[in-house]
């Protein structure tokens, strides 16, 4: 069962999930210290590139909601920051292990994880792992947003990864169907030779790919990737999708029209409005084309041959 999160915004949809929690007993005024410096890295210009990657982060996550991360792709988990304390190499074992059952919890869907270690000092803290840093003290941590920072980029490799694979996909026909968790019983025996099962797989992976394009900083793209998903839910009469699909395109709207954020969020953002190089590539459908506002909503001109 998900739970709702009625706080949400439009620009949640373009940002990455990102769970900060403790592992073993961390006092809790330190813990909450540590989270709202990681939490102050909400957004990462990335290097070599225009584009800025939009975190968010929680303490508490429902690992059930991570279930509707194909069709949201801003309520998958796909960081994990662990925080805890060691004060000594005997602990360590049990430690590393506590961490390793934590990113069990959300280990389908993480791209990548962190563990900061306070207190440890010794041999096994002057090791150098990408994937845990040793601080002597909660007072001694001058680097954490910096090392946050770069988690963040190791993110948005992956998510860039994933969304290249997905906007290029030559499968053909072969591409599979995405599903929220209650409708997999139901499409048990279904033809997927039919034309209709063909069309709703390509609508859903469209609109998945929105997701992606949007979480990656390409308003354009995935207005393209929108639009496109609606005309082929719409076709087949896949209304849950369907309303995910206009759902993110108002959200796309919403960004491009009201940079500076909505919902009572502070700090201006921009929108990294990019051409449609990726979308539909291989496909022979998308071509790059200008924003028109239409009765607030970003729709897409269409370009001359």
């Amino acid at each position: 069962m998900s739970i709702p999160d009625y706080m949400q915004c439009a620009e949640d949809h373009q940002t990455v999930l990102v769970v900060v929690q403790p592992v073993g007993i961390v006092p809790e005024d330190q813990f909450f210290r540590i989270y709202k410096r990681i939490a102050s890295v909400n957004q990462v210009s990335i290097r070599d590139s225009q584009r800025l990657l939009y975190i968010r982060y929680r303490h508490h996550y429902p690992p059930e909601n991570n279930e509707w991360g194909d069709f949201q792709t801003h309520r998958k988990v796909v960081g994990l920051i662990a925080v805890t304390t060691c004060g000594s190499s005997k602990e360590w074992p049990q430690t590393s292990d506590r961490f390793h059952g934590q990113k069990e919890v959300f280990g389908s869907t993480l791209y990548d994880s962190r563990l900061l270690v306070f207190g440890l000092q010794g041999e096994i803290a002057e090791q150098t792992r990408t994937d845990v840093a040793f601080y002597p003290s909660y007072d001694e941590c001058e680097d954490v947003e910096k090392r946050v920072e770069d988690f963040v980029e190791s993110i948005f490799i992956v998510l860039e990864s994933k969304r290249l694979d997905r906007a290029t996909d030559k499968s053909g026909d072969k591409i599979p169907l995405l599903c929220v968790p209650f409708e997999k019983k139901d499409f048990v025996g279904l033809d997927t030779d039919s034309r209709h099962y063909k069309k709703r797989c390509q609508g859903r992976m469209r609109k998945h790919v929105g997701d992606l394009c949007l979480q990656a900083g390409m308003l354009q793209d995935a207005l393209v990737h929108y639009h496109m998903a609606v005309e082929l839910l719409r076709s087949v009469n896949d209304f849950l999708w369907l309303g995910a699909a206009l759902e993110g395109l108002c959200s796309a709207s919403v960004i491009y029209h009201y940079p500076g954020g909505t919902g009572g969020k502070s700090g201006g953002r921009k929108p990294s409005i990019s051409q449609a190089a990726d979308a539909g590539r291989g496909t022979g459908q998308v071509k790059p084309a200008p924003l028109q506002i239409v009765a607030g909503v970003a729709t897409l001109l269409p370009t001359a041959e």
